[in-house]
C-alpha cells in the first residue's frame, strides 16, 4: 500500500486544531508520516494551514527549505552540510583485529551497511544476555520527553549500561574506533526483539529541537549525532530497516549493520534520514543500536 497523499475533514481538523494548540509544525508533520503520510505532502499540508505561512505561494521553491519557515525557525531547518564520514572509505577496516567489510554507501545522507560488525558468537550471546530482562519498548514522547509504549513500535527491547560486561565493553571499544568518537560518547547498547508482525513506522532518531519535550534529553550529552543499528540474527522474511526519503532497503544479516548520521558540526539536522523497520512476516527479529551524542552521554 502506498503512502497518504489525500487528506480527509478529519485529518484537516487535526491539523487545524492542533496548530492553534500551539504544537510545532515539524511535529505534526512526523506524526502525520508516522501515520503513513508522504512526508513532502504532510510538509505541504501543515504549511497550508498554518498562520505564519499565510500568502506565501507553496509552489514557488523555497532556498534550502521543503517549505517556508515561520520566524524562530530558522535554526531548526538550517541546510545540513555534508561532512566526511566517520567511517573510511575503505571497503575493510581492521578495528582492533576486527575486520568490519563496507559493502554499501550513500553519499547524501551518510549510510554505511557494514557486513562483519558483530562474530556469529558475539551476537548469539547478545541475545542471550537480553532475553532474560526484554520489556516493551517506548518512544520518547516529543511534548512530554517522558518515555511511552506506542503502537508505532511493536518491539521488546532491554539495555545494557556502558561497559557492564567484557563482551559490551569489546564492542563498544570496537564501535568506537570504527567512527573515530569517544566511547562515552554512546549510549548504553538497547537491545531489541520484533516477532511476527511487528514493525517501527519511519521516524527520526535525533530529539527534535523544537520540541519542549527534547530539553531534557539534550542535556545527557547533547543531540544524537549518528546511528548504528546492528543486525543480531538472518530474519526469514520482512524487517527491513528502510530510508524512504532515499528509496533504500536494508536486509537484515546477521554480524551486520547499517550506520548513518545526522548532526553535522553545527548540529544542523539532516531529516533525509527518516528512516523505519518493516514489519517482520516469518521469524524474527533481533538487532543492537548504539545512539552516538555530541559529548559524553550522561
Amino acid at each position: 500500500m502506498g503512502l497518504i497523499t489525500q487528506l480527509t475533514p478529519d485529518w484537516e481538523q487535526w491539523i487545524v486544531s492542533n496548530i492553534a494548540r500551539g504544537v510545532p509544525l515539524a511535529t505534526l508533520i512526523e506524526e502525520m508520516v508516522k501515520k503513513d503520510f508522504d512526508l513532502l505532502f504532510a510538509t505541504e499540508v501543515v504549511a497550508r494551514f498554518a498562520p505564519e505561512f499565510a500568502g506565501l505561494n507553496l509552489s514557488q521553491p523555497q532556498p534550502q527549505y521543503a517549505f517556508p519557515i515561520p520566524a524562530g525557525f530558522e535554526q531548526h531547518y538550517a541546510s545540513y552540510q555534508h561532512e566526511p564520514s566517520r567511517i573510511a572509505a575503505n571497503s575493510s577496516i581492521v578495528v582492533d583485529h576486527h575486520a568490519v567489510r563496507v559493502t554499501a554507501r550513500v553519499g547524501a545522507p551518510d549510510v554505511v551497511v557494514l557486513e562483519n560488525m558483530l562474530t556469529a558468537a558475539e551476537c548469539n550471546e547478545l541475545i542471550a544476555l537480553s532475553q532474560p530482562k526484554l520489556k516493551r519498548s517506548t518512544i520518547v514522547d516529543h511534548q512530554t520527553g517522558a518515555e511511552e509504549v506506542m503502537d508505532l513500535r511493536g518491539s521488546f527491547g532491554t539495555y545494557f549500561l556502558r561497559s557492564e560486561n567484557a563482551l559490551v565493553a569489546c564492542i563498544e571499544k570496537r564501535v568506537a574506533a570504527l567512527l573515530g568518537v569517544p566511547a562515552e560518547n554512546g549510549e548504553g547498547i538497547q537491545i531489541l526483539k520484533y516477532g511476527i508482525g511487528a514493525e517501527y513506522k519511519p521516524h527520526y532518531d535525533f530529539f527534535l529541537p523544537e520540541s519542549p519535550g527534547s530539553a531534557k534529553h539534550l542535556e545527557k550529552g547533547g543531540q544524537r549525532i549518528a546511528t548504528l543499528i546492528i543486525y543480531l540474527n538472518d530474519v526469514e522474511c520482512g524487517g527491513e530497516t528502510v530510508f524512504p526519503e532515499i528509496d533504500l532497503n536494508v536486509i537484515p544479516r546477521k554480524g551486520g549493520a547499517v550506520y548513518f548520521s545526522y548532526c553535522d558540526s553545527q548540529t544542523r539536522l539532516n531529516r533525509m534520514t527518516l528512516h523505519g523497520g518493516t514489519p517482520v512476516i516469518h521469524g524474527e527479529k533481533w538487532i543492537a543500536t548504539i545512539w552516538v551524542r555530541q559529548r559524553a552521554y550522561i
